[in-house]
């Protein structure tokens, strides 16, 4: 297969990515990682493709570690306590594997419910809590959303040095 269609093809999976930063039942960051993976394994790394597949794997780390961040302060700030936001994490990355994104999410706010709710005996301070990282969880999509552009930008860097040499 030809270089250029290597590029289309990545290009489609990064494009699914970034509308993944917006969308809980669609991988986004690690889509356009392992997009970029994938063409540099499949095209070819030419001179600068290493370097910028090290920052591409930089911003879509740094943009996992900012969705974990927000939804922790979230739920801080919902009255959360660390326990529950644990608990809420691990159900959600159990759950994130065996159902995907939407099932690790649900698991993540049922998870943060329940142990709230054990905690209180109170459903409305639970919902406050649950509110909290639902919020802080949403606003990670904005700026996984701006994290994945930039990644794509750098993919971008990538290409068109590739075809300048």
């Amino acid at each position: 297969m030809p270089d250029a269609a290597w590029a289309v093809l990545a290009g489609i999976f990064m494009l699914i990515g970034l509308i993944g930063a917006l969308l809980p039942a669609v991988p986004d960051l690690i889509l356009i990682w392992a997009a970029a993976l994938g063409y540099g394994l499949l095209a070819g790394w030419g001179t600068w493709g290493p370097w910028l597949f090290a920052g591409i794997s930089l911003l879509c780390g740094a943009g996992l570690l900012v969705e974990v961040l927000t939804s922790t302060a979230g739920a801080r700030i919902g009255g959360a306590s660390g326990w529950s936001i644990a608990g809420g994490a691990v159900a959600g990355v159990i759950l994130l594997v065996v159902a995907g994104p939407l099932g690790g999410l649900i698991a993540l706010l049922a998870g943060v419910f329940l142990l709230e709710w054990r905690r209180h005996r109170d459903g409305r301070r639970a919902g406050k809590a649950v509110l909290g990282t639902a919020i802080g969880y949403s606003a990670s999509f904005f700026v996984k959303f701006a994290i994945g552009f930039a990644a794509i930008g750098l993919w971008v860097v990538w290409l068109v040095s590739r075809a300048a040499t």
